[in-house]
């Protein structure tokens, strides 16, 4: 596995109420729901981001999607309900293999037969339900995952294809530390983090992401 590292954003004005995150992903080629796509979510509320979810490469495959440190996640696929999105609470102390299922998103965006887009929306109460202590949290971290399969047999030699935040090329699995207290947009074009081309399947190609956070 690469090197992780996370991107940084500058403060703006904090706002208040119940907060929701707004998440869009496209590929170059189209999703396929036989495929597997996540959203993660680390809720350190760690301003430095020293810690967060980076993509599951090689063997052991552990829980054969990600690795790192997460909370929470969205999947989309066809063995999941509702449209095929599900967030999901990883389950504490059990070496991020034992997953809560929470429910659909507040929103998700249906993905038509050609379609290259994702598109949902998550309210913070959905990850932390008392709005008090979701009131409390402003930092988390977040990675975006594309993979073919979903391996766990450790002694599984087959190779896999995936694609997350960061360039392969590099050697670098990145993840965005997003101070999240405040109304802000950020897209891949204002970080550059995902470049286009870095994976073999188009279908699996992250070329470009956007995140929202905005107080409702």
């Amino acid at each position: 596995m690469g090197l992780a590292a996370c991107a940084r954003f500058p403060d703006t004005p904090t706002t208040g109420g119940v907060r929701r995150i707004v998440v869009e992903v496209q590929v170059a080629g189209r999703i396929r729901p036989d495929y597997h796509y996540f959203v993660l979510f680390n809720l350190s509320n760690d301003p430095t981001g020293q810690a967060g979810p980076v993509p599951v490469v090689a063997p052991p495959w552990g829980n054969g999607f990600a690795a790192g440190a997460f909370t929470h996640f969205m999947r989309y696929d066809t063995l999941q309900p509702a449209g095929g999105y599900a967030l999901y609470r990883v389950v504490p102390n059990t070496n991020l293999s034992v997953f809560q299922y929470l429910g659909a998103p507040r929103f998700s965006e249906p993905v038509a037969a050609d379609s290259n887009r994702l598109r949902f929306e998550i309210d913070l109460t959905q990850f932390i339900p008392n709005p008090v202590d979701a009131a409390q949290l402003q930092f988390i971290q977040l990675n975006i995952i594309a993979t073919d399969r979903i391996p766990i047999d450790p002694n599984d030699p087959t190779r896999k294809v995936v694609d997350a935040l960061g360039d392969p090329n590099l050697g670098v699995s990145q993840y965005l530390n997003l101070r999240i207290d405040q109304n802000r947009i950020v897209r891949n074009a204002d970080t550059n983090l995902e470049p286009r081309g870095d994976a073999p399947d188009p279908d699996l190609d992250i070329v470009d992401w956007r995140v929202e956070v905005r107080a409702l």
